[in-house]
Parts: C-alpha cells; structure tokens; sequence
C-alpha cells in the first residue's frame, strides 16, 4: 500500500497535519530525528480510526495485525510525555494501536532505529520499572513486525 492509498483510508476525527517546524520541534525534545517515513506520514495525516475498509498487516511469519487507529503527532506526543498506565521498554513511541488494543510503537534506539513493534498489553506489567526491548522480546511482550515504517505500510492490505 502507498502513503497516500494508507492516509485515505484513515478517518481523520480532529487529528492535525503536523508542520516541519512542529516536527523540528518534537524531535529536539526527544533528543532524535524521527524515521524518514514516519515523518512523511505525519505531514499528510492527522491520523484517526480505520474501520471501512479494514486493513491489515500480515508480516513474514504470517501473523495478522488489524490497524484501528494512527496518532498524529500531538498524540505521539502526549503518549511520550505522560505515558500510559504501563512502562514500555525504552526507546520507543507510540505511533497507533491494533483492534486488540495493543500498541503500535516505532523503535528510537539507535541499534534498532526505524523499526515496527507491537506491545502486547495483556502481557503487560502495570507496576515497576519498564523492561529492557531485549526481555521484552524474549517473553512476547514485544514483538517485532517490520523494519521500517515503509515496508509496514507496503505490506498492509485492504482487507476484502
């Protein structure tokens, strides 16, 4: 799938388009340059919900993920700021979230820069701190989907 086929299925709800200065911004407050990609992504969708037509991501192992909602970057953001309820590994931002409710992340760390996880939430611990990417990984807290945003996107399918 295109950015642009991908950025018209979602259904944009008061989302933003996000500005170059914004962009600037963010990444000087994270202290890293966001993926090429991603960046692209958030200039030209403000993010929202996918529900018609569905679509969904089906990786090298076979396994099937249904998008539900992409942030736009003041949710990205919010999500970096003021966590979740739970600690994510670190290194990573929440870029959206599967029908399951499990969050789509985009690894920071320089060692895996630019790729495509998704967190598990029910096998989440709510309390202590956040596990390293690698325990997070043995134990399926943590799975690995993608390694770029634009292999993500060129792999997900409209779903018929």
């Amino acid at each position: 799938m295109t950015l642009d086929e991908f950025v018209n299925t979602i259904q944009n709800e008061g989302g933003n388009l996000t500005s170059e200065d914004a962009l600037v911004s963010f990444e000087a407050k994270i202290g890293s340059p966001l993926p090429k990609e991603l960046r692209e992504y958030l200039k030209c969708s403000g993010g929202g919900l996918i529900f018609q037509p569905s679509i969904t991501y089906l990786d090298s192992e076979q396994r099937q993920l249904r998008l539900r909602y992409m942030n736009d970057l003041s949710k990205i953001d919010e999500e970096f700021t003021k966590p979740t309820s739970y600690p994510l590994p670190d290194g990573f931002l929440i870029i959206g979230s599967d029908a399951g409710g499990n969050a789509i992340m985009v690894c920071m760390r320089t060692d895996r820069f630019g790729q495509i996880f998704l967190l598990d939430h029910e096998l989440v611990a709510y309390e202590g701190e956040p596990d390293t990417l690698e325990e997070a990984e043995e134990y399926g807290l943590v799975l690995f989907y993608s390694p770029s945003f634009s292999q993500f996107l060129n792999d997900l399918r409209i779903e018929r």
